[in-house]
């Protein structure tokens, strides 16, 4: 994670102020920072605990100032201004953002080390994370929450392709989907083992390096894929404003785990 205090380098230096300048174009500003050096900024009276590290590290990597605005999209893409729950409850989905953001009351469930599910409400592309505040104001539990979701991605699953490439007589799945934000959080809707089932299988693998963009695998080609793909999920990762993880996942009847990682080089 980032240090933001007592930063040595002309490099940190400059990620902190122009996070803050972009921070402050969006009507935003640093509350403060921890004795862990977590950034603190308080949106609508919900408390974001953010480390820079991965910041740090991916603009010292390449100096791409892009890095630093991509964050700030991500925090300000959050919005409290969520209706009731009647008019809510059908755009409720998951959406994965990687764990440099402490979720604090916002509704969330960690997947890996790299990652979580964020419950929000998603509406012509944009995104409003649910809170518990808002849960007590919809008088719903977080397994109601779930519970709707669940409801939610399967509906749309079963409104979407899965397409397959045919590598050297293998197939490797992609997802077809107009809402292209909501991509790699379908991998998690309960009905996607049986969408998958025909070509590929259960358990599958899959990695999904943004939030727009994944690949599916069988079990038995493992190997084969696994082998051959890191170089285009690294890339994915590296220039898209809302990576999530570099890891290849395992999605099995007792959860998703990680069991590997592709290295994102200096």
């Amino acid at each position: 994670m980032f240090g933001l205090l007592g930063c040595s380098g002309q490099k940190k230096d400059f990620v902190f102020e122009k996070f803050k300048t972009e921070l402050g174009k969006s009507g935003l500003k640093v509350d403060s920072i921890d004795k862990e050096d977590f950034v603190h900024i308080n949106i609508d009276g919900n408390d974001l605990k953010i480390s820079l590290e991965n910041l740090r590290r991916n603009y010292e990597r390449d100096s791409d100032e892009s890095h630093i605005t991509d964050l700030v999209n991500l925090i300000t893409s959050y919005s409290s201004k969520i209706p009731n729950w009647e008019i809510s409850k059908n755009k409720v989905y998951i959406q994965l953002f990687p764990n440099d953001i402490e979720f604090q009351n916002f509704i969330n469930e960690k997947v890996t080390d790299d990652f979580s599910k964020v419950y929000v409400v998603s509406e012509n592309e944009k995104l409003s994370w649910i809170s518990k505040e808002d849960l007590k104001g919809w008088k719903i539990s977080e397994s109601e929450l779930t519970k709707q979701a669940n409801i939610n991605a399967d509906k749309l699953l079963a409104e979407t392709k899965i397409n397959f490439e045919i590598v050297e007589n293998r197939k490797l799945g992609v997802i077809e989907v107009e809402r292209t934000s909501l991509k790699g959080s379908l991998l998690f809707a309960p009905k996607m083992k049986e969408k998958l089932n025909k070509n590929f299988g259960f358990p599958f693998y899959a990695v999904i390096p943004v939030r727009d963009f994944c690949y599916i695998f069988s079990e038995i080609d493992f190997e084969f894929f696994s082998n051959r793909i890191g170089e285009v999920v690294v890339e994915e990762y590296k220039n898209s404003g809302y990576p999530i993880t570099t890891e290849i996942l395992k999605f099995t009847e007792n959860g998703i785990k990680s069991v590997g990682k592709y290295p994102v080089k200096k």
